[in-house]
């Protein structure tokens, strides 16, 4: 009888993993590949999480997504996915919150994030976010995959050798990249704050340490600081001049601009964050100033094609859910062509995370993470707010296919 349960058991047990690996099948009437190929009619085959075969075979498929436009899921390399308004309508001031209210809050948009097509982000970054990246990391979430700076340096953290300790601190407690404030706020006119020394300190630890920089910078000299002390990418930038661009070039330094969603979103909800700390009315003419001129450095930018420009929103509260605005934004203002602002949220934008062998790209080994949208955003960018199909990590979280 032990020999029969035990037979019954291993049996059973085959079963489970055989029904865990049985293949996924997905036809896609339209591959964008996130290499800047496009291919029509294509079958893909997912084992797990990741994607095994990309073919062109016909016959039964497990979601026929024919009349579909399938991507890479998009990656938002600049989130707050703690950032929220509170129950009467205003930006998160509650001092009264508990816990356990943040961190449902952050939940939420991190539900909303997948559901608008972005399977990856990166938030910068609130301490709650290592909880929230370690829950959806088990499967005990819905939401994208998260990397998290889990707090930032500024000019008050404190001197070069401080710093230093600051950032090997934030490595020991799990933070994936190292945010850092180079520049005030653009509602104080964005000037530069920290010194050489510190940006030096905190960039060149950071390497030392493995871990990626970000830094948030406006500005000539700003950002010129930024990428002389070493760091690795610019949040931002909004105004500089050319010189900056042909040193963006020149260092390899990614580019994070927000020209769409960032402004218009603040216009939105004006009343909801009026009033509070630097967010006057003088304030907001600063970020209107930002806004335009930001086109014209983007435009600029852009004829540089070795500047490495990623995706990212800056989303705050109001704006997670809506963060596919900055493709349109990106390509009916800033001029990118689509397919570009296509590769600055997928393989470009998983470079710069680290995760350029994983995400960002459909093909074999890749991670089984799809977008589909109805419509073709390479002839209509505004298709990328039309949804249907999201699957992560080889699960399928949104399907609204016909």
């Amino acid at each position: 009888m032990r020999r029969g349960l035990a037979a019954a058991f291993v049996a059973l047990a085959a079963v489970t993993v055989l029904a865990q690996e049985a293949p996924i099948t997905i036809r896609a009437g339209r591959l964008v590949d996130g290499t800047g190929a496009v291919r029509e009619n294509v079958r893909l085959t997912i084992v797990g999480s990741r994607i095994a075969r990309v073919d062109r075979l016909r016959g039964a498929v497990t979601h026929d997504l024919s009349d579909l436009t399938v991507m890479p899921g998009w990656i938002d390399t600049h989130v707050h996915l703690t950032a929220h308004f509170d129950a009467d309508g205003r930006n998160h001031s509650d001092q009264d919150e508990s816990p356990a209210q943040a961190i449902l809050y952050a939940v939420e948009n991190a539900y909303r994030t997948l559901m608008a097509g972005f399977t990856t982000v990166q938030s910068l970054g609130s301490p709650r976010d290592k909880d929230l990246r370690e829950a959806i990391a088990r499967g005990s979430l819905p939401g994208p995959r998260i990397l998290t700076s889990l707090r930032a340096v500024n000019a008050r953290t404190g001197t070069p050798d401080e710093i230093r300790v600051h950032v090997r601190q934030l490595a020991a407690d799990g933070a994936d990249v190292v945010k850092v404030y180079a520049s005030a706020s653009i509602r104080e006119g964005g000037s530069l704050l920290m010194s050489e020394e510190q940006l030096e300190a905190v960039c060149g630890e950071a390497n030392a340490v493995g871990l990626r920089t970000v830094v948030h910078a406006y500005g000539t000299d700003g950002v010129t600081a930024t990428i002389e002390a070493g760091c690795g990418g610019i949040e931002h930038g909004a105004y500089y001049d050319d010189s900056v661009i042909e040193l963006m070039a020149e260092r390899g330094t990614y580019l994070d601009p927000h020209i769409g969603l960032l402004w218009e979103n603040y216009t939105e909800h004006k009343d909801a964050f009026l009033g509070q700390g630097n967010y006057t009315e003088e304030g907001f003419a600063l970020m209107e100033r930002a806004r335009v001129t930001g086109y014209d450095t983007f435009q600029r930018t852009l004829r540089n094609r070795d500047v490495k420009v990623v995706y990212g929103t800056d989303a705050v509260a109001g704006a997670h859910g809506r963060n596919a605005e900055e493709f349109v934004a990106r390509v009916r203002y800033g001029m990118q062509d689509p397919m570009d602002a296509i590769l600055s949220a997928t393989s470009r934008a998983a470079e710069s995370l680290g995760l350029a062998d994983d995400i960002g790209t459909v093909g074999p080994g890749f991670e089984a993470d799809l977008v589909a949208v109805a419509g073709n955003p390479i002839n209509d960018i505004t298709a990328v707010r039309d949804v249907v199909f999201v699957m992560k990590g080889g699960v399928v979280y949104k399907n609204d296919a016909p």
